[in-house]
C-alpha cells in the first residue's frame, strides 16, 4: 500500500512534464472515461452498528479500484456516473487498555454507486476542479463462521482533483474525496407526558485516493 501515493505522484510528475502548454481547449458535449485505482482509507464503526460484533470495528487501509463515467456539461461542470470497490480488513482491539494489539475478525466488501458533480476551473491543459456527489455504499461483511447479509446505505462525497491532459482525447485524474454514510439512528422519547424528543444517529467516515488514466472523446 506504500507505493501507491508515490506512483501518483511520479505519475502527475509524468503528466505536467508531458502535458504541453496548449491553446485554451472547450470541453463541452465531450465524454470522458477513467479507469480509476489508489487507495481507501477505511473508518470505524461503532458499537452496535455490526450485527456480528458488537464493539468498535475499524476498516484498514487497502487498495481501491473502480471507473467513471463523465459527460461535460458545459465548459466548467460535469455529471459523471462513478463506481469504486474495495475489501478493508476489519480490525478490533484486543482489550480497552492502552497499546493492546489488534487483530482482524474478518473483512469488509464495500462497493460504491455514486452521482457525482464536478465543477472545473481553467482552460488549458490542467484543470482542476471541486466534487461532490452522492450514491449508494453497499457493505457485505466476509466473517469467519458468520452468514452475513448485503446491506446498502446512503453516502455522500466531496473532494478536490486535477485532471492533466496531455492531448485533447487523453489525460491522467488525480483526486481526493472524504465520504461519510448514513448507518442508522435510534429515537428516543418519553412516554409519560414529557416534552422531549431526540434522537442518535450513526455514521461512518472514510476517504479514498486515486489517480486514472482520461479517454475522452
Amino acid at each position: 500500500m506504500n507505493l501507491a501515493p508515490r506512483f501518483a505522484l511520479l505519475t502527475l510528475a509524468a503528466a505536467l512534464a508531458v502535458a504541453a502548454p496548449a491553446a485554451a481547449q472547450d470541453r463541452q458535449g465531450s465524454v470522458e472515461i477513467t479507469p480509476v485505482i489508489g487507495g481507501y482509507f477505511g473508518g470505524t464503526f461503532d458499537p452496535g452498528t455490526l450485527a456480528f460484533y458488537n464493539g468498535e470495528a475499524t476498516a484498514s487501509t487497502e487498495v481501491a479500484y473502480g471507473i467513471r463515467l463523465g459527460f461535460n456539461v458545459t465548459r466548467h461542470f460535469q455529471l459523471e456516473a462513478s463506481y469504486l470497490q474495495s475489501d478493508p480488513k476489519l480490525e478490533v482491539n484486543g482489550s480497552g487498555a492502552i497499546g493492546s494489539p489488534s487483530h482482524d475478525i474478518g473483512k469488509m466488501e464495500i462497493r460504491l454507486y455514486e452521482v457525482n458533480s464536478l465543477f472545473t476551473w481553467g482552460s488549458g491543459p490542467v484543470r482542476p476542479y471541486f466534487v461532490i456527489g452522492g450514491g449508494v455504499n453497499t457493505f457485505h461483511p466476509v466473517v469467519k463462521g458468520y452468514d452475513a447479509s448485503t446491506d446498502s446505505r446512503f453516502t455522500g462525497n466531496m473532494g478536490f482533483g486535477v485532471k492533466v491532459f496531455v492531448s485533447p482525447n487523453f489525460g491522467f485524474r488525480f483526486e481526493g474525496k472524504g465520504r461519510t454514510t448514513y448507518i442508522s439512528s435510534d429515537d428516543y422519547h418519553c412516554d409519560h407526558g414529557c416534552d422531549y424528543y431526540y434522537g442518535d444517529s450513526q455514521w461512518y467516515f472514510s476517504g479514498e485516493g486515486t489517480a486514472g488514466f482520461i479517454v475522452a472523446f
